[in-house]
């Protein structure tokens, strides 16, 4: 009888280790392995920045929201309005969309959150000197990789311009997210006239967005908003 090499666990099968991480080395350098792997670090350094404006804002919660957090919101957020707009025979790239939703944050893993208080978002000039930390961190990050992820500096820069409908859907999940989350603050007890500000300084971005399914999710999270600071 040939004896392959498995082990048995409780009735289940399972490879061994020598064949679990037999993999053809040789196909790829070390030089590729260590410039995906300093990629993606950038983005394990998310999951311990927080989110600075629910601070600022006095939100009371066990555990501040990570940016990582929120950009997992924001792309599930993007997703389903790209194919919302799929559904209706709007031509979309869902894949860009996916794409844009995912590194649109990733400049903060250098630059850090910069809360979008009402006075940063009407001051024109701070949006300029925000744009360009973000555009010189995320150089940072992917131009030492060279030509493989050219491309994702062009999306990111896309998204900055917000004039593509993939931008402008993308654009309108942040938001979303951002607005999804501060209920779920107040739904926990925090003070609803903290959160205020959040859904003021976000009205200018939604109608830039330009987008039917988005203004409708903002008016009805605004709505539950309002009638939690009215109780």
């Amino acid at each position: 009888m040939v004896i392959k090499p498995w082990l048995v666990s409780g009735g289940i099968c399972l490879p061994t280790p020598s064949f679990l991480f037999h993999f053809p080395l040789e196909m790829i350098t070390m030089a590729e392995v260590e410039m995906i792997l300093n990629l993606i670090r950038y983005g394990e350094s998310l999951k311990v920045i927080e989110r600075s404006g629910w601070s600022l804002a006095g939100a009371q919660s066990k555990r501040i929201e990570s940016v990582a957090e929120h950009s997992f919101g924001s792309v599930f957020s993007s997703i389903l309005i790209a194919h919302h707009l799929k559904s209706i025979e709007t031509e979309i790239d869902i894949e860009k969309v996916a794409l844009m939703a995912t590194l649109h944050d990733l400049p903060e893993s250098i630059t850090g959150d910069i809360a979008r208080t009402k006075e940063f978002v009407e001051n024109d000039e701070l949006f300029k000197a925000k744009d360009l930390a973000e555009r010189n961190a995320i150089k940072a990050i992917l131009e030492p990789s060279g030509n493989a992820f050219s491309s994702l500096l062009q999306i990111w820069d896309e998204f900055i311009l917000g004039e593509s409908l993939e931008s402008r859907v993308v654009r309108g999940a942040d938001i979303i997210d951002m607005l999804i989350h501060a209920r779920s603050l107040e739904e926990s007890g925090t003070d609803s006239k903290s959160l205020h500000e959040f859904f003021e300084s976000s009205r200018r971005t939604i109608e830039l967005v330009n987008l039917k399914i988005v203004t409708g999710i903002y008016n009805k999270l605004f709505k539950e908003h309002t009638s939690k600071a009215v109780d």
